[in-house]
C-alpha cells in the first residue's frame, strides 16, 4: 500500500462520526500486526452522565470528543480501536481526554497520550500560538526534537513520552484551570 492508502487526515467538515469510523474500519481491514497505527485528535472534549453500568466509570461520567456532527463517546471509541490489531499510539488533545484511558488503553500494544485527566479541562498553549500543549509538543517531538537517546533518526515511544513530559513540565507546570493542574 502507498502512504496515501494508509493515511487519513480528517479536518473540519470531514471529521464526522462516520468519517472517523470509516477511516478506522479501513485501517483495521488493511493493517498488519507488525505495522504501527497512530490516532491523534485535537479538538473539544466533554463529559456526560454515564449511560452504562460500567464499573470503570467510578465518577459516573463518560467522556467524549466533539467532532463535526456530534460526539464520539469513550466506550464507542474503545470498540472501534479494538478492531485495530497492531502496535497503536492513541493521543487526544482535548478536555477530559484522560477518561478515554480506561476504555481505549486496556490491552497490550496500545499506548495512550492524553492532555488532561478525566475530570480536568486542557490548557491552550497560547505562548506558542498553538491549540493545546500536547498538539504543539507532539508536532515538535515527531519533527525530530524528541529523537535524543540516541539521536539516530528513529523515534521511540519512550523518547516521545519523555519529551512530552519534560516539555509540559517546563512550559505548562503552572497552568491552573478550575483548581486543577
Amino acid at each position: 500500500l502507498s502512504a496515501t492508502d494508509t493515511e487519513f487526515l480528517l479536518t473540519d467538515g470531514a471529521a464526522t462520526r462516520e468519517g472517523i469510523h470509516h477511516a478506522l474500519q479501513t485501517v483495521a481491514s488493511r493493517i498488519q500486526p507488525n505495522d504501527t497505527f497512530v490516532f491523534f485528535w485535537s479538538g473539544h472534549g466533554g463529559q456526560a452522565s454515564a449511560t452504562t453500568t460500567d464499573s470503570d466509570e467510578l465518577d459516573g461520567h463518560d467522556e467524549y470528543i466533539f467532532v463535526y456532527d456530534g460526539e464520539i463517546m469513550d466506550d464507542q471509541m474503545a470498540e472501534w480501536m479494538d478492531q485495530i490489531h497492531a502496535l497503536s499510539l492513541f493521543a487526544l488533545d482535548s478536555c477530559f481526554s484522560g477518561g478515554f484511558a480506561k476504555d481505549v488503553v486496556h490491552r497490550d500494544g496500545i499506548v495512550g497520550l492524553f492532555s488532561s485527566e478525566e475530570d480536568v479541562t486542557s490548557a491552550v498553549a497560547s505562548e506558542f500560538q498553538a491549540g493545546g500543549y500536547l498538539s504543539y509538543f507532539m508536532r515538535t517531538g515527531i519533527s525530530g526534537e524528541a529523537d535524543v537517546n540516541p539521536h539516530d533518526s528513529v523515534l521511540t515511544v519512550g523518547e516521545l513520552e519523555h519529551f512530552l513530559y519534560t516539555q509540559f513540565g517546563r512550559h505548562a507546570g503552572d497552568v491552573e484551570l478550575e483548581g486543577a493542574y
